[in-house]
Protein backbone atom coordinates (compact mmCIF):
# COMPACT_ATOMS: atom_id res chain seq x y z
CA UNK A 1 0.00 0.00 0.00
CA UNK A 2 2.82 2.69 0.98
CA UNK A 3 4.94 1.67 -2.53
CA UNK A 4 1.31 2.53 -3.87
CA UNK A 5 0.73 5.66 -2.49
CA UNK A 6 4.45 6.75 -3.69
CA UNK A 7 3.76 5.47 -7.01
CA UNK A 8 0.63 7.87 -7.37
CA UNK A 9 2.23 10.86 -5.69
CA UNK A 10 5.57 10.69 -7.88
CA UNK A 11 2.80 10.59 -11.19
CA UNK A 12 0.62 13.62 -10.18
CA UNK A 13 -2.49 10.72 -9.16
CA UNK A 14 -2.36 12.40 -5.52
CA UNK A 15 -1.72 16.13 -4.60
CA UNK A 16 0.97 16.10 -1.85
CA UNK A 17 -0.68 17.28 1.01
CA UNK A 18 -3.62 18.66 -0.86
CA UNK A 19 -6.23 15.61 -1.58
CA UNK A 20 -6.74 13.88 -4.63
CA UNK A 21 -5.42 14.75 -8.09
CA UNK A 22 -9.13 15.37 -9.36
CA UNK A 23 -9.80 18.06 -6.65
CA UNK A 24 -7.90 20.53 -8.22
CA UNK A 25 -10.21 23.32 -10.07
CA UNK A 26 -9.31 24.32 -13.06
CA UNK A 27 -10.39 27.66 -14.93
CA UNK A 28 -10.80 28.36 -18.93
CA UNK A 29 -10.01 31.86 -19.34
CA UNK A 30 -10.06 33.44 -23.08
CA UNK A 31 -8.64 36.75 -23.22
CA UNK A 32 -8.83 37.40 -26.86
CA UNK A 33 -10.80 35.38 -29.33
CA UNK A 34 -9.77 34.52 -33.01
CA UNK A 35 -10.13 37.86 -34.73
CA UNK A 36 -8.14 39.57 -37.37
CA UNK A 37 -6.31 42.31 -35.60
CA UNK A 38 -4.67 45.37 -36.68
CA UNK A 39 -2.47 47.97 -35.30
CA UNK A 40 -2.98 49.36 -32.07
CA UNK A 41 -3.25 48.02 -28.73
CA UNK A 42 -6.40 46.41 -26.95
CA UNK A 43 -7.26 45.58 -23.38
CA UNK A 44 -8.99 42.46 -22.49
CA UNK A 45 -11.50 42.39 -18.94
CA UNK A 46 -9.88 41.65 -15.80
CA UNK A 47 -10.47 38.33 -14.90
CA UNK A 48 -10.32 37.54 -10.89
CA UNK A 49 -7.76 34.68 -10.63
CA UNK A 50 -6.69 34.66 -6.86
CA UNK A 51 -8.21 31.18 -5.89
CA UNK A 52 -5.16 29.64 -8.71
CA UNK A 53 -1.76 29.50 -8.11
CA UNK A 54 -0.46 29.04 -12.00
CA UNK A 55 -1.38 28.77 -15.04
CA UNK A 56 -0.25 28.63 -19.08
CA UNK A 57 -1.07 31.52 -21.39
CA UNK A 58 -1.52 30.31 -24.36
CA UNK A 59 -0.65 32.47 -27.82
CA UNK A 60 -1.53 31.07 -31.17
CA UNK A 61 -0.70 33.23 -34.06
CA UNK A 62 -2.51 31.53 -37.63
CA UNK A 63 -2.32 34.23 -39.94
CA UNK A 64 0.28 37.01 -40.88
CA UNK A 65 -0.28 39.57 -43.44
CA UNK A 66 3.03 42.02 -44.41
CA UNK A 67 5.38 41.96 -41.72
CA UNK A 68 3.70 43.01 -38.17
CA UNK A 69 4.66 42.35 -34.69
CA UNK A 70 2.85 41.08 -31.75
CA UNK A 71 3.35 42.52 -28.06
CA UNK A 72 1.99 40.58 -25.11
CA UNK A 73 2.16 42.35 -21.98
CA UNK A 74 0.30 40.12 -18.50
CA UNK A 75 -0.68 42.79 -15.95
CA UNK A 76 -1.84 42.24 -12.41
CA UNK A 77 -4.15 44.06 -10.13
CA UNK A 78 -4.96 44.08 -6.31
CA UNK A 79 -8.48 45.90 -7.37
CA UNK A 80 -9.30 45.38 -10.68
CA UNK A 81 -8.83 49.13 -11.61
CA UNK A 82 -5.02 49.82 -11.63
CA UNK A 83 -2.91 46.97 -13.16
CA UNK A 84 0.55 46.19 -13.04
CA UNK A 85 3.29 44.93 -15.38
CA UNK A 86 3.70 40.88 -14.31
CA UNK A 87 5.04 39.29 -17.77
CA UNK A 88 6.10 40.24 -21.11
CA UNK A 89 6.18 38.47 -24.78
CA UNK A 90 7.75 40.57 -27.21
CA UNK A 91 7.93 40.75 -31.09
CA UNK A 92 5.96 37.73 -32.30
CA UNK A 93 6.32 37.81 -36.04
CA UNK A 94 5.50 34.54 -37.05
CA UNK A 95 3.10 31.87 -37.34
CA UNK A 96 2.89 30.09 -33.96
CA UNK A 97 1.76 29.27 -30.93
CA UNK A 98 3.31 30.00 -28.01
CA UNK A 99 2.67 28.57 -23.89
CA UNK A 100 4.36 30.43 -21.42
CA UNK A 101 3.23 29.35 -17.73
CA UNK A 102 2.62 32.08 -15.35
CA UNK A 103 2.51 31.95 -11.34
CA UNK A 104 2.47 35.11 -8.44
CA UNK A 105 -0.70 35.96 -10.65
CA UNK A 106 -2.38 38.39 -7.53
CA UNK A 107 -5.89 38.97 -7.32
CA UNK A 108 -7.23 40.29 -11.21
CA UNK A 109 -5.34 39.19 -14.30
CA UNK A 110 -5.52 41.07 -17.89
CA UNK A 111 -3.61 40.79 -21.20
CA UNK A 112 -2.89 43.81 -22.85
CA UNK A 113 -2.02 43.20 -26.28
CA UNK A 114 -0.25 45.61 -29.38
CA UNK A 115 -0.06 44.75 -33.02
CA UNK A 116 2.53 46.85 -34.16
CA UNK A 117 3.02 47.69 -37.84
CA UNK A 118 0.64 48.61 -41.13
CA UNK A 119 -0.40 44.71 -41.61
CA UNK A 120 -2.51 42.42 -39.61
CA UNK A 121 -2.43 39.33 -37.48
CA UNK A 122 -4.73 36.78 -36.95
CA UNK A 123 -4.20 35.47 -33.32
CA UNK A 124 -6.20 33.96 -29.90
CA UNK A 125 -5.00 34.63 -26.42
CA UNK A 126 -6.07 32.06 -24.05
CA UNK A 127 -5.30 30.69 -20.60
CA UNK A 128 -5.57 27.94 -18.28
CA UNK A 129 -5.10 28.07 -14.56
CA UNK A 130 -5.24 25.57 -11.75
CA UNK A 131 -4.85 25.75 -8.03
Amino acid sequence: MVIAGLFAACFGLVSAGTGRAEDRKIKDITFGASATYTAGTTYSSGFLVSAYYEGVLLINVTTITGTPTLDIDVQTSDDNSTYYHHTRLDQIRVVSSTAVKLTNLGKYIRIKHTVEGSTSMVYTIKSIFKN
